[in-house]
């Protein structure tokens, strides 16, 4: 929007002193980042204080303006708002806002403009364009505003016509400016939010359950009680520091199988088995919760496939202790080090690449899906456009086979196994460079528009150390210039943050993370604690409260499923996962095949978008009507089948998976405040009061009174819902 400074000052100076004559409410209180904003109305009704942008007239609201201020005719609203806590330098970058017509249609509006009134700086306006898809015939629309996770009030707008549209919600009420101007906010720096969160007391309420379950691979009793005891902060400290549980490395074995090796054996060396088995231990028990969070995290972002690679466990193990070593390091460490993993180079098939014939899998996928991403991005992770509006792309077809050029002369090494002294690929040693220098492209290259560095022809390759310095050399050229390049920083963060927290992050959100990313604070790019830290202890990350329809990400198998388990103590064999042998998978049930992800783009697409919708939504692109049932039946399985006894033991499960609920068994003999504590623990407090009440209802149906089949029923509907599944 480009509404000119005189247009704005005007319109605040004209319309602010007719809002403190509209009526009157009590005083608004509340702390930072926990009060939700408020759009103004009227005195007696939900209507908005709202004006046409340009000609300031009110409603109804015509779908193209009568005067171009902008790059196109749609008509901007101003809306006004009180209690919008920004950051110091936020702008409209942090909001969103929807509006929600009779049929029960959401139109996202574009936030084009934020300022305080001049004057009257305890109130804003706020500036939003009409959403295409809207009709002139619509009549009234319900328009909310939402800002750090967290949605104001509904008010009601017309488009073309007044009246008709939705009702208002339940116990909506007139909100109208309080005849006293609000003092104007202090606004935090994002260093002053982040060093709250050395007080302990932070953590009290709900939002240090959030925070557990952000960074780690479930909330347990005694990690809350710890939490609370130190604070978030404190917290991520320790985590830092926490000792790796790591994956161990593995014995090579042969390509083929030996004819010795039957039963377990098979299990154990060809299968993701002992993997599967490793990461289910270290997240249910492991100390360095947040560790295996973001290494998971960053194993999605840059896969491989054990059923790429032989379904061999020792090929893929040091792979994923790369993940693990380098998830609090720095992200040039992790591209350099990915890129000379022998498993990555298998995958991809940088192993082998030979001048000859450059093979551009590697060079195009750590561009496209690694690093950078396909477009060119704003420090805010929103899309660079050109001057006809399309997106512009950050590589080409060029810079995919210059890449690929570079990439050659690194191939696995040899060694001999000890299980039959046969001689066997060696995926535990990083690729060298080979000694067969006619393989090396040692031309000179460009990456534009990636870098215009220009990387040199080799002048001095006269003898095989020449030859392999000059290649490390340009590899090393090669990670600096997409790890440098502008996109690096939101690409990863955007990630991140969607598997960490929400799917659909603020621009400016994103910005705050990939600030960190460019400077920890010492001048250090890609410090992979500091990007964690803006990740976690950011306003749109905490609160204990979080209304935003589009706040919070569907959680993915592996994280639904260890939730659970850890919620309730679980003792395990922690073979959840299942094996070759026909030990039944619950992760392959739910369509995530641990460690086995189906393709490059991982397990879902990164990008998938909700049908229906402009919201992203990664993990549902493995929920499907059939997962959703085995969704339930997983939840049945562990608490009402088998009288509660969980996973039986069985094939390669010497215990199965126990669950322990007697601490809310005791409250079982009064269903409310069964399912009172149940929605503390499981959805901090965020219950809807129709599902509470039906869930209580049942569970006081359970009709002989039987306190095991009361807590289990109620556990299962809570577990079982979109509720809990959702986590926000």
């Amino acid at each position: 929007m480009k509404t000119s400074v005189y247009w704005t000052t005007r319109c605040f100076v004209r319309v602010l002193p007719l809002l403190f004559l509209i009526g009157i409410v009590g005083a608004f209180e509340g702390a930072f980042a926990a009060t939700p904003p408020v759009l103004l109305s009227n005195a007696t009704s939900t209507r908005a204080i709202a004006l046409e942008s340009v000609t300031q007239r009110p409603e109804p609201f015509n779908l193209t303006a009568s005067a171009q201020f902008s790059t196109d005719l749609r008509t901007r609203v101003e809306l006004f708002v009180m209690n919008l806590d920004l950051l110091a330098g936020e702008g409209a970058n942090a909001l969103s806002a929807d509006a929600e017509d009779a049929a029960k249609v959401r139109y996202p509006l574009t936030v084009e403009y934020v300022g305080q009134v001049p004057g009257f700086e305890g109130i804003s306006m706020v500036i939003v364009r009409l959403n295409d898809s809207m009709t002139s015939t619509m009549g009234d629309v319900l328009v909310r505003l939402n800002l750090h996770g967290v949605a104001s009030n509904r008010v009601r707008i017309a488009i073309g016509t007044i009246g008709g549209g939705p009702a208002d919600d339940p116990g909506a009420v007139p909100t109208p400016a309080p005849p006293t101007p609000p003092s104007p906010p202090t606004p935090l720096t994002i260093s002053q939010y982040r060093s709250q969160f050395t007080n302990p007391a932070l953590a009290a309420g709900g939002d240090g359950l959030r925070f557990l379950e952000q960074v780690t691979w479930g909330p347990t009793s005694a990690d809350l009680t710890h939490l609370r005891s130190i604070g978030m902060q404190a917290y991520l400290d320790e985590q830092f520091n926490a000792s790796d549980s790591n994956y161990p490395l593995m014995t090579l074995y042969p390509i083929m199988p030996p004819a010795s090796c039957t039963g377990t054996c098979l299990r154990d060396n060809y299968t993701m088995y002992p993997l599967q088995l490793r990461f289910f231990q270290n997240a249910l028990t492991g100390p360095d919760q947040l560790r295996q969070r973001v290494a998971f995290a960053l194993h999605q972002l840059i896969p491989v496939s054990g059923r790429e690679l032989n379904n061999s466990p020792s090929w893929v193990a040091p792979y994923l202790r790369t993940m693990d070593a380098q998830a609090f390091g720095n992200f040039r460490t992790l591209l350099f080090d990915i890129t000379l993993n022998p498993a990555m180079g298998f995958y991809l098939d940088m192993a082998g690449n030979s001048k000859a014939s450059p093979n551009e899998n590697y060079a195009r996928e750590i561009k496209q899906l690694f690093s950078i991403g396909p477009d060119l991005l704003n420090q805010d992770g929103t899309p660079v456009l050109d001057s006809q509006g399309n997106r512009v792309p950050s590589y080409d077809n060029g810079t995919i086979t210059n890449l690929a050029r570079i990439f050659t002369g690194w191939n696995l090494t040899t060694t001999t196994t000890p299980v039959d002294g046969s001689i066997v690929p060696d995926y535990i040693t990083p690729m060298p460079l080979v000694n067969n220098t006619n393989t090396y492209d040692i031309a000179s290259k460009t990456l534009a528009p990636v870098s215009n560095t220009v990387f040199p022809a080799c002048t001095n390759c006269t003898n095989t150390t020449n030859f392999k310095n000059y290649k490390t050399n340009e590899l090393n050229m090669a990670i600096d210039a997409l790890f440098n390049h502008q996109n690096t920083g939101p690409y990863l963060c955007t990630q991140l943050i969607h598997q960490m927290v929400t799917s659909n992050p603020s621009p400016a959100y994103v910005g705050r993370c990939a600030a960190a990313f460019a400077n920890n604070g010492s001048n250090i790019r890609g410090d992979m604690k500091a990007v964690i830290t803006a990740i976690i202890l950011d306003p749109e990350a905490r609160g204990d409260v979080k209304t935003d329809p589009a706040y919070g990400h569907l959680r993915e198998p592996v994280l639904f499923i260890d939730n659970l388990l850890r919620a309730f103590n679980a003792t395990s064999d922690f073979n959840i996962a299942g094996s070759l042998r026909g030990s039944f998978s619950y992760t392959n049930d739910l369509d995530q095949d641990l460690f086995s992800p189906p393709t490059v783009f991982s397990y879902y697409a990164a990008d998938y978008g909700l049908p229906g919708t402009n919201l992203f939504g990664p993990e549902f692109g493995v929920l499907s009507t059939s997962t959703s049932l085995k969704r339930a039946n997983f939840v049945d399985t562990l608490f009402l089948a088998n009288n509660g006894n969980g996973i039986p033991a069985g094939v390669d499960r010497p215990t199965g998976t126990q669950v322990n609920y007697a601490s809310y068994q005791a409250l079982a003999g009064n269903p409310q405040s069964l399912v009172d504590a149940l929605d503390v623990f499981l959805l901090h407090s965020t219950m809807s009061a129709t599902m509470k009440s039906s869930v209580v209802q049942t569970v006081t149906n359970v009709t002989n009174g039987d306190a095991a089949i009361r807590t289990r029923t109620a556990i299962y509907l809570i577990a079982s819902s979109s509720q809990y599944q959702v986590e926000k």
